[in-house]
This record gives C-alpha cells, structure tokens and sequence, in this order.
C-alpha cells in the first residue's frame, strides 16, 4: 500500500478533527457535517487503511530490515491513544460528570498534534528534504442565514425565527427524545403543569372551549400562544382535548409522559406535542413581557447529523455525535436569559389582547417586590430560585445531582417540577409533584392570633412569596381564613370560612383574592378575559402583614378556644362544577390547610 494514501488519511482524520475547534468559527451547517464525516472517516480508514498498514510496516521495517526508530514506536504509541479515546468518546461520550471523558476528550484533541508531528517527522526523516511535503489549511466559513421572523398572529406576541420563513413539526422535536440524556429532568417535567398545560388540563380545555365559542374561534389563539405554544405555529386552530365522549382520558392521570413516549417510538418527531415542551422554553431568545406569549422562539436550533432521523439506528448515531461533543448542544439550549425573572414574565403577566389590561401580573407584582434586589444578592431571589429548587420539610433543599446523565454533578440541579399552586392536577399524576407544591405553598405565609378589645385580631403575612398571594389568575385562587371560636363550656361563640354542603365556603368569609368585573360590574365568572372593572383586590403583597378582626361578644365566658386556619383551594367549587359539566368524572380539588393556630384566652 503506498504511503501517500497514508498520508492523505491521516491529514484528513486531522484536519476535520480540528476544524471541530471553536477557535475556527466554523458554520453549525458545515461543523455538523465535518463532525459526521470526521467520525465515519476515521472509522473506515482505521479498519481498511491504517491497521493492516501499522501491521504490514512494522513486520517490514522492524523484523525484516531491523530499523530501529524510536519516533516510530511514540507515533504508533500515540495513534493508539487517539484509537482508545476515540472508541470512549463515541460510545460513552463527553457529558461533563465522567473524568475518564474529560480525559478522553483533552487525549484526543492534543494527542492529534502530537501524532500529526511525529508523523511529519518520521515520513521526512526517510526522505530527501526537498521531497518533504507541504501542510495546506482552506478553511471555508459560512455566515449563518439570516432569520426572518414567521408571521404571528392578532392575538399572540408570539415570534418564531426560521432563516427561510418556515419550518416542519419535526423542528419541535418530541420531548422523549431528551429523556435518553436527561432521564431525570425528563421525569420530573413529565408529570409537571408545564406539560399537562393544554389539551390534558381539563380547567384549561373548558376556558379554551369557552373562548371560542364566546369570543368566535380566532381568539383560542390567545390561549393557545403559552398552552400550546407548538400548535400554533404550525397552524392549528384549537388545541385537540384528550376526551373519550365525557369521560376523563388516561392522558390526565397517566405518569410520565406515557403516551408522549409511545408516540414518539410510533412517529418520532413528526407528531406535535401540547404543553410547554423542552423545545418551548429552551429555544426562546427573548422575552419581551409586553403581552401574552410576547417571546421570540428560534427553531433554528443547531442540530447534529442525524438528529431527525426516525429510524432507531439514526437515533444511536445521533446521540453518540452529539455525546462525543456536546459543547455545541449544550450551548444550542441554554440561554443566560433563562436565569432571569423576565423570561417568565411573558407568559406569566397576561394582557388582554384589545384593551391591554392587565389580567395577571406575577413578574410586575416580583418586580416591585423587595426580592427584586440585585444589589444584594443575599436578599433578591428569582422565579427559579423558589420554582426549581427542591424543597424538603417545607423548607428549600437545594437537589445535588445531574442534569445530564454522567454529566457534571451539581450542587443545586434546578427541579423541573416546576413547583407552583397547582397542586391538584400534578397530583393526580404524581404525589412528588404534590408535596413539592404543598410544601412550597406552606412557606409563603403565617399567621399571629390575638384578642384585643373583644375583638379576634388575626394578622396574615406574606413571608414567602415573591409576588401576591395568590398570584395568577387571581379570582380561580381560593386562600381564606377558617376561624372557630369555643367558649368555657365549649360552645361555638365564632366560625366563619366553612365549606357549605354543596362545597362552595359559606358567605361574610374573609378571602384573600382578586375579582374581575365586566363593564357592568357583574363578576365575570369563567370568561376572565371579559374583565374591565376590578370589583376588589384583597390579595397580600410580598413581605406585608394583612390584618382581619372578628367581633365578639362581650359577655362570652372565658376562656376562649381560639382555631385559625389559612386554607387554600386551587379552584372554586363553582369553576370545578362548571368544568365537571364536561369531564364530570373529575374529582373535586381539596381543601389545604396551609397553616393552623390554636391558642387558648384567659
């Protein structure tokens, strides 16, 4: 075999290999290309080229004519090394958290310059200096295209950047994809109400429904814009419910995304999912908090070869790619923009789309808050800082762990469990989902109970949380007082906050809440975006004290038993019974009991 084919072999084992550098700046187009072909050079000319010619050249030059060239012997001994981390890095892989790969990775990025010089100076040693040959790199560098913003609707804010004005549903990718690598945040968000947002969100369906049939189909959209974000960009209309006539599918209680799964084994990429998908929150480049879904998603995401490929030995390609270097991958779906309040706001403050009140206004509440506080870092706290951080014993418990299997090992991965209000829906699911939403709940108030001048003084504050409580669409979030008073004989003198037998609480209760009007002054129910007065808003800012009295009666007989109860509800029982008129296998949300004094009077 001559040796020129050698030569030629190695120069382009070489050459694609470190093209792979960032110091190159190579096109995500044309770097995915040379990864690939980098990879299946090397594969071919190991077996076909190279190892029958180390055999055959050493037997020669060693056993036969023996040549002693101690340069010869560093060379193999270096090609050897470059072979082992090669083989680790394709099947294992980089991901961060495995020394071996680290080791590998630094091997066969150095090792490569060292096997390239030692080359060069073996084949020159055995040759006239004038037949020494010349080292030439042409580096082309593409200019990424410039993308265009897809057209977006009346009623989202919504921007997608595609550099050709269009893209397929494949560009989503099904979020059971991500779970091969990221098996645990795949799990966690899998039974999160990020997921189970839109179409497996009954509460979400009725209102959905509801907007359309009240305000004409179009305005789904500004439903659609943050529940099902993917749908609407490839042109649909509504979101399709998981219903079978009026019984509850097993979407609503299923775990881990099953049927997400098994959709994805069927059709890989090509079906969309509902919800906020990996791809929804991770491709997002800007966030603009000036209306519903008023953030800018790039489906250009830099993809390794291979990666849409629905066949099962694609799929294994594309995974060692993207292992054996995941720089690139890493940095397609992170954002500094992700650790900041203002990413959530566009979704999670809520303008209406023709008047442009404010309906929800969680990120403006954070902002004025006294955890906005970037010039203490020891006060201000972010969503992500109470949302996904563990908790454990009612108490946030940083999660040491990976985010990436065999990755880095982290002292505080952030939780995808995403951690709110809801804990009814996530529970029905998963009792982790519900305790660390209970838990988290219970850390945003307390309570002080005194009896002053005959009268129960009761004081409610909020400690905890970083925006109102309750935050969200505020007239769907129950949180009141549940107050009974037992004099020396035992005997209610007091009670108030009680639930009737029909579930709703009793009236003259004292909620803490927000209540939309319509321009007539009339609560508008379900229709929340009908809202134009603001009939009251009763809800605690972050970090104030709220204080409610009770009369009593002056000639009662001490000592008074005295219970207190904050209690929170995710629904009103009105809005569940509504709901329940289409899903009415739907059990009714419980009742939390976020905290309870009991003190005695003399």
């Amino acid at each position: 075999m001559k040796a020129i084919y050698i030569k030629i072999a190695v120069f382009v084992m070489f050459f694609t290999g470190i093209l792979q550098m960032k110091l190159f700046g190579i096109a995500w187009e044309n770097f995915r290309i040379i990864q690939a072909l980098h990879i299946a050079v090397s594969i071919i000319v190991m077996l076909l080229l190279i190892t029958p010619f180390i055999y055959g050249h050493i037997y020669k030059y060693s056993f036969v004519k023996k040549v002693k060239s101690p340069e010869g012997w560093v060379l193999l001994g270096s090609f050897l090394l470059l072979l082992c981390s090669g083989i680790y890095l394709f099947f294992i892989g980089n991901r961060g958290g495995d020394l071996f790969g680290t080791i590998s990775f630094n091997t066969h990025l150095y090792g490569s310059f060292l096997l390239v010089l030692f080359f060069i100076y073996h084949t020159m040693k055995q040759q006239k200096p004038n037949l020494g040959f010349a080292m030439l790199l042409v580096l082309i560098v593409s200019l990424n295209p410039s993308s265009v913003y897809a057209d977006t609707t009346k009623l989202s804010q919504m921007k997608v950047e595609s550099k050709n004005g269009s893209f397929h549903s494949e560009d989503w990718t099904n979020s059971a994809k991500c779970k091969s690598c990221h098996s645990d945040i795949f799990a966690q968000w899998s039974d999160s109400n990020h997921k189970h947002i839109a179409g497996s969100n009954p509460y979400y369906m009725a209102m959905e429904t509801l907007a359309g049939e009240a305000e004409g189909e179009e305005f789904r959209k500004w439903c659609m814009g943050c529940h099902n974000p993917s749908a609407i960009t490839m042109g649909f209309g509504k979101t399709t419910h998981a219903m079978d006539g009026n019984f509850l599918s097993n979407d609503i209680f299923e775990k881990n995304a099953k049927a997400l799964t098994d959709d994805f084994k069927t059709h890989g990429n090509f079906r969309l999912e509902e919800g906020v998908s990996c791809i929804t929150c991770h491709q997002i480049t800007k966030a603009e908090g000036s209306g519903n879904a008023s953030y800018t998603i790039s489906l250009d995401r830099k993809k390794y070869a291979f990666e849409d490929s629905t066949s099962k030995a694609g799929h294994y390609l594309s995974e060692k790619l993207i292992n054996s270097n995941p720089q690139v991958h890493k940095e397609s779906y992170s954002n500094p923009l992700y650790k900041e309040s203002r990413y959530c706001a566009s979704c999670h403050d809520e303008f209406h789309p023709k008047t442009d009140v404010k309906i929800v206004s969680t990120f403006k509440e954070w902002e004025k808050s006294p955890y906005n506080n970037p010039n203490d870092k020891s006060k201000h706290k972010t969503c992500i800082d109470c949302h996904m951080t563990n908790l454990e014993n009612d108490k946030f418990a940083p999660l040491s762990g990976v985010s990436t299997d065999g990755g880095v090992v982290k002292k505080d991965v952030k939780v995808h469990y995403f951690a709110g209000s809801n804990h009814f829906l996530s529970g029905l699911k998963n009792k982790v989902h519900e305790e660390q939403t209970i838990q988290l709940l219970k850390t945003s108030a307390k309570l002080d109970v005194d009896i002053k001048d005959s009268k129960l003084v009761v004081g409610v504050t909020n400690v905890g949380a970083g925006h109102h409580l309750p935050t969200g669409v505020a007239d769907f979030r129950e949180l009141w007082l549940d107050v009974t008073i037992t004099d020396k004989s035992g005997k209610v003198i007091l009670s108030s906050g009680k639930l009737k037998s029909d579930g709703n609480i009793q009236d003259g209760s004292r909620f803490f809440q927000k209540v939309f009007g319509d321009e007539n002054g009339k609560p508008v129910g379900l229709l929340f975006w009908k809202y134009k007065i603001l009939l009251s808003d009763t809800r605690i800012a972050s970090k104030e004290r709220r204080v409610e009295s009770y009369e009593i009666d002056k000639n009662v007989i001490y000592p008074l038993s005295v219970n207190v109860k904050l209690n929170f509800r995710i629904y009103p029982q009105w809005a569940t019974d509504a709901v329940k008129t289409i899903y009415p296998n739907l059990p009714n949300p419980p009742v939390l009991e976020l905290i309870k004094v009991t003190k005695e009077f003399q």
